[in-house]
């Protein structure tokens, strides 16, 4: 409980941060720029979930099940920095590929933004590999480094953006990234240091990986592809039935300030991760934390966001007010969704995860094609609420059938 405590505080302390950093950038970039900003980043995001493979997934596992052996667990983190080049490099073709052959890059004005950022692919990679191997591993110390310090530096790098390279003639975007995949990349490779990853019986743990891949981690990854995937194509939908990315801008905003919405749930999972193992439920006490907290940070959230967002940013973002309460709804029931997956993700429960993100993703798509096209941001929006409202349903059923399935179990040992 104190992890969870101390994981939670660090969290919170990191919100004012991002805000600010948040109100500097939008400000200095303006919504055209910003919406220019958040697609080629969401582009990323999407092919990062089409392209792993359940890799990372499955490392997380195998580094679960190996905690109590330092140098197995280490021997796991080289794999992960090979999985890590390996993923990276796919990317960046792929990307490549793209720029050239969809109509939306040129369209958009795009195409030299989005080859300059291919070569830093890998930084963001290093955030999805250490999300899955430090909490696997109850690394919570360097969690909290590699969450709250990047935060930190890119708020600093922001009153330097602002005052000393505002209407300087220099990319917006370009200058943004500069400081941004810098003071990330110093950070990972602190944390890799701390890890000290080893290479040696490499193909026998990446035998490893892959058996895990096969049994576990390949169902979610099959699973993403149909509700993870589609949600992150949201944004590049909002971006293709528009004129330009500005509404990319908005709806990402709006993202952003719901997203601590599912921090409450998020933390406390991650926590308590290596614990779910031997649970045979979650302990009531914490549903009622997580729960209760979550409710009372939406009701601040509805109160707050009118005013903060018409004194603190330029009349143009006055859309992202309606916006935000609207994907606040469906980041709250998201939050408790994930909080659960990460139970059956303990108990290696990879065929609920799969079909669960089936009937999200089927969902998902049918709502974006449909509202997105009649109403770009908003579309989103909505569709994220309702995909929220199916994901908390699903993943509750079959969060039951495991606890009546493990207490069928105790019952018969």
């Amino acid at each position: 409980m104190r992890q969870s405590f101390t994981l939670m505080l660090f969290s919170v302390l990191g919100i004012p941060l991002e805000i600010v950093t948040n109100i500097v950038v939008t400000r200095y970039m303006g919504a055209e720029d910003y919406g220019n900003y958040l697609y080629i980043s969401k582009v990323i995001n999407f092919l990062y979930v089409i392209l792993n493979f359940g890799l990372f997934r499955a490392l997380n596992r195998n580094v679960l099940l190996a905690k109590d052996d330092p140098e197995k667990s280490r021997e796991f983190y080289g794999v992960g920095l090979v999985l890590l080049g390996a993923i990276s490099l796919l990317m960046g073709i792929t990307m490549a590929v793209s720029v050239f052959t969809i109509p939306n890059f040129a369209e958009k004005g795009i195409v030299d933004l989005s080859l300059i950022i291919i070569p830093f692919i890998f930084i963001f990679i290093f955030s999805f590999l250490y999300e899955q191997i430090l909490p696997a591993n109850n690394r919570i110390t360097l969690l909290i480094i590699k969450r709250i310090v990047p935060v930190v530096f890119v708020c600093i790098s922001a009153g330097i953006i602002y005052f000393f390279f505002f209407n300087k003639g220099l990319n917006p975007v370009i200058v943004v990234w500069t400081f941004f995949l810098g003071s990330q990349l110093l950070v990972y490779l602190y944390i890799l240091i701390r890890l000290r990853p080893r290479f040696s019986h490499m193909k026998e743990r990446l035998k490893d990986v892959c058996c895990m891949s096969k049994s576990y981690s390949f169902n979610v990854y099959i699973g993403d592809l149909f509700s993870t995937a589609f949600t992150a194509l949201m944004p590049l939908l909002i971006s293709w039935f528009s004129l330009d990315n500005v509404n990319v801008g908005f709806y990402s905003l709006a993202l952003t300030f719901s997203a601590p919405l599912s921090m409450v749930p998020t933390v406390i999972a991650t926590s308590h991760y290596s614990s779910f193992v031997n649970y045979k439920s979650i302990p009531r006490k914490i549903v009622l934390v997580t729960a209760g907290t979550s409710f009372l940070a939406l009701a601040g959230l509805w109160i707050i966001i009118g005013p903060f967002i018409s004194w603190f940013y330029t009349e143009e973002f006055q859309p992202v007010i309606l916006l935000t309460i609207v994907t606040s709804i469906g980041t709250l029931l998201y939050g408790f969704s994930d909080f659960i997956s990460r139970y059956l993700s303990a108990k290696g429960d990879g065929v609920a995860l799969r079909n669960s993100s089936f009937i999200v993703g089927f969902v998902t798509l049918v709502c974006s094609l449909i509202m997105i096209y009649q109403w770009q941001a908003m579309g989103a929006a909505i569709t994220h609420g309702i995909a929220g409202i199916v994901y908390m349903i699903i993943i509750y059923f079959y969060y039951r059938k495991r606890v009546k399935l493990d207490q069928s179990n105790s019952q018969l040992n």
